[in-house]
């Protein structure tokens, strides 16, 4: 019998990694066009946002994955973290568009 609770614990996961991988692809594409540093395209607001929801995804798909109560909240501390710090930089553009 299929267990559902983890096969949406694991989609999670894997659509996190999934949009960190088309984040960094569509900025490594948009930064060769305009010749500029991927680290500085990355620093824009929409790219920050997207990186942010991927990793949040990541951790809450692996705490919801693992069995250890210590090693879930660590992943919880971590997705929590990932979004505080989010939050406060206030999702700031570095460069102009």
């Amino acid at each position: 019998m299929i267990n559902f609770w983890q096969v949406a614990a694991h989609f999670l996961w894997i659509l996190g990694l999934a949009m960190l991988l088309a984040t960094w692809s569509m900025g490594y594409y948009e930064a060769q066009a305009a010749n500029q540093p991927l680290a500085t395209l990355l620093k824009k607001r929409g790219y920050n946002l997207a990186m942010t929801a991927g990793l949040a995804l990541v951790c809450a798909g692996a705490a919801a994955t693992d069995d250890r109560w210590w090693a879930r909240l660590v992943w919880l501390g971590l997705g929590v973290a990932v979004v505080v710090w989010f939050a406060r930089r206030g999702g700031k553009e570095e460069i102009g568009d």
